[in-house]
């Protein structure tokens, strides 16, 4: 097991222990008893086995760029009810977009790094590489924008979605709040809740700030209802409840 290994390891670990449990208590009283949830940025499945912990008949929808994770994802969630793996990014506009895959796969984006970012450096020592090592490829990925995936599901309410795609969360966002084809005026299924990772870096290089993130949320009624810090680091997952206006 080499160091990135390692340092992945121990993070999934200190999840397990901290932060998993904390929001697992948030879920288990808000929650319906078969939520459709959809999932950005599904990584190895951590969000997955969260949700199916919670409520064993979560309806899953995980969206996954990484192709060596989609086939990791596949494999592990062959058969299992109500899962469905799907190999596309999610963003603002559909087509194909440069996708930048890290050593650390939990940072991989379509966003570009800040290679001027102390952060950014610190992460680079922390790991044992260079800066400029950090991204170990880069791929064209297909990519969809949220509205019109939900759409395409014909279902009118969708309980909780999880963003977690490391600076691209606020194009997810206007992906999702872009005017229906269909309808003009608003989309035709409501969207309970939506979970967004808040860490407060430059790491990337055009990523907008958590301020805007909130204020576009805030402008289609969302509000924050629960904040969670992670185990590790200046990190909060934010939970935003869909209010009627």
């Amino acid at each position: 097991m080499n160091r990135i290994q390692i340092i992945q390891r121990l993070i999934d670990i200190n999840e397990k222990i901290i932060f998993y449990p904390k929001l697992k208590r948030f879920y288990r009283k808000t929650l319906s008893n078969n939520p459709v949830i959809i999932d950005v940025g599904a990584n190895k499945g951590q969000t997955i086995d969260f949700f199916k912990s919670v409520r064993s008949t979560s309806q899953l929808f995980s969206f996954e760029a990484n192709p060596t994770l989609v086939i990791q994802l596949q494999k592990k969630y062959e058969g299992v009810h109500n899962t469905t793996i799907i190999a596309k990014g999610v963003s603002n506009v559909e087509g194909f977009l440069k996708f930048n895959i890290n050593k650390l796969d939990e940072t991989s984006s379509f966003e570009s790094l800040n290679l001027n970012s102390k952060y950014l450096s610190k992460k680079a020592s922390v790991l044992g590489v260079t800066v400029d090592e950090i991204i170990d490829d880069v791929i064209e990925v297909e990519t969809i924008t949220l509205n019109s995936f939900i759409t395409a599901l014909d279902i009118t309410k969708i309980d909780v979605l999880k963003i977690d795609t490391e600076g691209h969360e606020y194009k997810c966002l206007q992906g999702l709040f872009e005017k229906s084809v269909d309808n003009n005026d608003n989309q035709n299924y409501i969207v309970e809740r939506i979970q967004i990772e808040n860490h407060q870096d430059d790491m990337y290089e055009h990523s907008e700030s958590f301020d805007e993130i909130t204020a576009l949320l805030e402008k289609n009624n969302y509000v924050l209802e629960k904040k969670i810090k992670h185990g590790f680091g200046d990190f909060y997952e934010c939970v935003f409840k869909y209010t009627k206006s």
